[in-house]
């Protein structure tokens, strides 16, 4: 075997990639030109974050506009759950940036080897539910909770991995003494996170009495400031007292919206919400105190049909059943309450399924003597 000169492949590889950036290779220098646009994509959404968590006074409204074939353009317009990345074989393993974050704690390149996996972008309680259905390159799931993976597995026949909370993964945009400093400056502060509609499904509530609601809670609880985070279908001007602060973490398709989402938890002493979605588990994941907003939300399906809308008026019938549960520990004084709203929410977020980084890696490349079980 001849050995090769000490710096002989870092030589080549720079080679490679000068020819592939100068065309030399013909159609094969397009794969040069898309990694470079994924990692473009990555650098301008990162600008998003950091002006707008940056900023002060503290006001953190990232844009919900997409970065989309070299600028950024109103996602008001795409079809439902578009992506324009491309960085993943399925289009949903973008959405809030969860390819980014589990390469990120595995120690993996964030753009390189698509993952033989899909990953579950959200939160579904009722076995019917759906995400997206297996592809021929699929070798299994990754999602939150142990219920779901056992659902998944019984349904498709694929490995499923319980992994945790996505929050668990984020890492929040500011570091520990600008949270620091911020949480001094706040004082103790109220996160509120309502429904909210999403492509194909319309959810409305009485807003003011939503405002009523959260007056009273932040009075109960001793909470000196508040940070209303506003979905980026909201309306960017809305009805709130001037002193709240109202938050944005952009489109889904923002590759940081997770660690947007895990910087205003790390600032909050407590989550208030009248919807039973992944927030939820996100926070008490983190330690804030939980507390529910006694203002029900309407859900029109008037835009689904047959199959589809059965299977949402399903999942969402379970939601209420859920947040029935959950209401009633949140507003029991008996000892232990908290630990039963852990109890309540662990099956579906999977608190303890957490994974280290080299369990992680073992999983996302799909090798042998993986710790997880299928």
């Amino acid at each position: 075997m001849v050995k090769r000169p000490a710096g002989l492949r870092q030589r080549l590889r720079a080679g490679l990639r000068q020819a592939l950036r100068s065309g030399w290779l013909g159609p094969l220098s397009r794969l040069e030109r898309l990694d470079r646009d994924e990692w473009q994509a990555l650098a301008a959404y990162r600008g998003l974050v950091h002006q707008a968590f940056g900023q002060r006074p503290f006001a953190p409204q990232v844009s919900a506009d997409l970065w989309d074939r070299h600028a950024f353009r109103s996602a008001a317009s795409t079809k439902p759950f578009f992506s324009p990345a491309r960085r993943e074989l399925e289009n949903s393993s973008h959405h809030y940036g969860h390819d980014i974050q589990l390469k990120r704690h595995a120690g993996l390149p964030l753009i390189g080897s698509p993952l033989p996996h899909l990953l579950e972008h959200g939160l579904k309680v009722s076995r019917g539910a759906t995400f997206e259905s297996p592809r021929p390159w699929t070798r299994g799931y990754l999602c939150m909770g142990p219920l779901r993976a056992s659902w998944l597995r019984e349904r498709f026949g694929l490995p499923a991995h319980p992994i945790g909370p996505w929050i668990a993964y984020a890492r929040p945009l500011l570091d520990a003494e600008a949270i620091s400093r911020l949480r001094a400056e706040l004082g103790p502060t109220l996160l509120v996170v309502l429904a909210h509609s999403w492509d194909q499904v319309e959810r409305r509530m009485d807003l003011d009495h939503c405002v009523a609601e959260v007056r009273a809670l932040m009075e109960a609880g001793g909470y000196r400031s508040l940070i209303w985070l506003r979905h980026w279908k909201d309306p960017e001007q809305l009805p709130l007292p001037p002193e709240w602060i109202v938050a944005c973490n952009g489109h889904r398709s923002n590759p940081w919206f997770l660690d947007s989402l895990r910087t205003l938890l790390e600032l909050s002493d407590g989550l208030a919400s009248n919807a039973f979605g992944t927030h939820l588990g996100y926070g008490v994941a983190l330690g804030t105190r939980l507390h529910w907003i006694e203002a029900e939300a309407q859900q029109d399906l008037s835009t689904l049909a047959g199959a589809k809308a059965e299977e949402e008026a399903g999942e969402w019938a379970e939601r209420q059943r859920l947040s029935a549960l959950l209401r009633r520990e949140l507003g029991s004084a008996e000892p232990g309450a908290q630990e039963r709203v852990r109890g309540l929410l662990d099956p579906y977020w999977g608190f303890d399924a957490v994974q280290q980084e080299q369990a992680l890696r073992q999983l996302l490349l799909n090798r042998r003597g993986s710790s997880l079980a299928a």
